[in-house]
């Protein structure tokens, strides 16, 4: 088949999951045989430092509106219709893909969801003024008639978790058009460049006096480093640990004064911005990952990134990333950076239970490497696809 994914920007760099994500997508359809290029929204973005296995056309949406953003969107698939039999489109486009098809595209397309939509409620925002709320509620008010009206000519959803294919289901799109497909990584890669095996897991984890604990990410008061911070105040041995808390973000700030506040400058380091190959050398040095919070139905790139390096992994219970570790984690309770502080001090207390998560968290990544996942992904593409031609003939 001839695909087209359409994405925002290809930043090798400095992007984060999202860009491994369609990168390997578009990679591994390509290795399956399929003819694939990738568009780009914001060019200006792109930083590619190696030869793609498929073909990039760089453009750019005037995008400081939403209609604008969807309306863009159109204009390109139509423009790039003649190359492809498949679009595969970020959910960011929804709209100006579901315009696609109401206004008699023939491609098949498929949107692949890792969000939840704007026009949602953040329930980690306690109050709005009048106005933000009555603009939110007229655009949930939209895409919940106009928006779905549109979305539902579409032909395929991918999801990269079950709870967030159920909110947009509850939200009205047809339950029989979605798929699950996890966020991908190329997780053999890690383990062959890292030499991840049983016998080295063993060996780092034995006989440590100083348990270093790793998290990361942007800083942002929604992915709850200070759950961490807070947690290591609790902690009955401090010297056991070493905390690294890598990223920046608008709440490093108040993530750094809360340290000093607490007296834990001597437990936790902030290093800051690192580039991919340096986080994934802090993370084969440390002993425990952790993943402090994040919103209940989203995946995560760097957990899978973490279990194929081999560590226990510490996440919220109850949501997609314990349903991503499969059983390969020991939870907490969400919120809740008491429940933090003892599962730490379990896990540090015991070389067995490290190892023993360790192993099935490897386990897990080699599950989800991208050359299996992609499969997945072509056949859900494909499925929907044939029931579209035998609806059609």
């Amino acid at each position: 088949m001839k695909i087209i994914l359409l994405t925002t920007k290809l930043n090798f760099k400095t992007g984060g999951g999202s860009v491994t994500d369609i990168h390997l997508k578009a990679k591994g359809l390509a290795e399956l045989g399929h003819d694939v290029s990738v568009v780009t929204t914001r060019s200006a973005a792109n930083t590619i430092d190696e030869k793609l296995p498929y073909a990039v056309y760089e453009e750019n949406i005037d995008a400081d509106n939403f209609i604008k953003l969807q309306y863009g969107a159109y204009k390109l698939i139509k423009k790039y219709e003649a190359k492809a039999e498949v679009f595969y489109i970020d959910f960011n486009f929804l709209y100006g893909g579901g315009a696609y098809k109401l206004f008699g595209g023939k491609k098949f397309l498929a949107v692949f969801f890792n969000m939840r939509l704007n026009c949602w409620h953040d329930p980690e925002v306690k109050m709005e003024n009048f106005f933000a709320r009555a603009k939110r509620k007229s655009r949930f008010f939209l895409e919940y008639t106009i928006g779905n009206l549109l979305v539902n000519k579409i032909e395929a959803f991918i999801y990269n978790t079950p709870m967030l294919a159920d909110i947009y289901y509850d939200f009205g799109y047809k339950k029989e058009k979605g798929h699950i497909v996890e966020d991908m990584v190329n997780t053999s890669e890690i383990i062959k460049e890292r030499q991840i095996s049983p016998e080295t897991i063993k060996a780092k984890q034995t006989g440590q006096d100083k348990i270093i604990i790793y998290c990361s990410g942007r800083l942002l008061k929604e992915k709850g480093f200070d759950l961490v911070i807070q947690a290591v105040g609790l902690l009955k041995n401090k010297d056991k640990f070493q905390v690294i808390i890598g990223g920046t973000g608008p709440d490093e700030e108040r993530l750094r004064k809360m340290t000093q506040d607490l007296n834990l400058e001597k437990y936790i380091i902030f290093p800051g911005w690192l580039e991919k190959e340096k986080m994934h050398e802090n993370l084969s040095k440390s002993h425990i990952f952790v993943f402090p919070k994040w919103w209940v139905e989203y995946g995560s790139v760097v957990l899978t990134e973490a279990m194929s390096m081999g560590l226990p992994c510490l996440v919220p219970s109850g949501g997609a990333l314990e349903w991503l570790s499969a059983g390969a984690s020991l939870p907490f309770q969400s919120d809740n950076y008491k429940d933090l502080a003892e599962k730490i001090e379990q896990l540090g207390a015991s070389a067995d239970l490290r190892i023993e998560l360790a192993l099935g968290g490897l386990k897990r990544a080699e599950e989800l490497d991208y050359k299996k996942l992609v499969v997945k992904l072509e056949k859900a593409i494909k499925s929907a696809v044939n029931n579209k031609i035998i609806i059609q003939g």
